[in-house]
């Protein structure tokens, strides 16, 4: 009855390949799966490429956003590590100072003579220079 499938396009072999799939016991259905090139039901193959597509795109995430957010947090770390009394310094909320005193997590910032303000050590942002340029460069663009 389905012997002459190679040839057969059109809605005719679309109705085939239902019946193929529907019941692979079916009298043709082996030839409706050869009509259609030996396609296989979707199964590991397709499970793998999906977790070597996440798996690349995780890699670039990794690469573009958490291993230079990394980077930099260790370095302020480090930079933190090594504030002196008497280094100028600029904090996240841009208040420059210069350190008059230092705790284990606080840091004494004189912001004007005699007037003192206490700043978590972790807000200190960098050296009054540096930051100074970045500033200077943001607004020149």
């Amino acid at each position: 009855m389905f012997e002459a499938i190679g040839g057969m396009t059109g809605l005719g072999g679309a109705l085939l390949r239902v019946v193929a799939q529907a019941d692979p016991a079916a009298p043709g259905a082996a030839a409706a799966v050869a009509a259609e090139g030996g396609k296989k039901a979707p199964g590991m193959g397709v499970l793998f490429e999906q977790l070597l597509i996440f798996g690349g795109i995780f890699l670039v995430f990794w690469f573009l956003v958490l291993r230079p957010q990394s980077k930099r947090q260790k370095e302020h770390t480090a930079f933190i590590s090594t504030l002196k009394v008497g280094t100028r310094v600029v904090t996240a909320s841009g208040i420059f100072g210069r350190i008059a005193a230092i705790d284990e997590k606080t840091v004494d910032l004189e912001v004007a003579p005699k007037t003192v303000i206490k700043v978590l050590r972790s807000q200190v942002a960098g050296l009054e220079g540096r930051a100074a340029e970045a500033v200077e460069n943001a607004t020149a663009r």
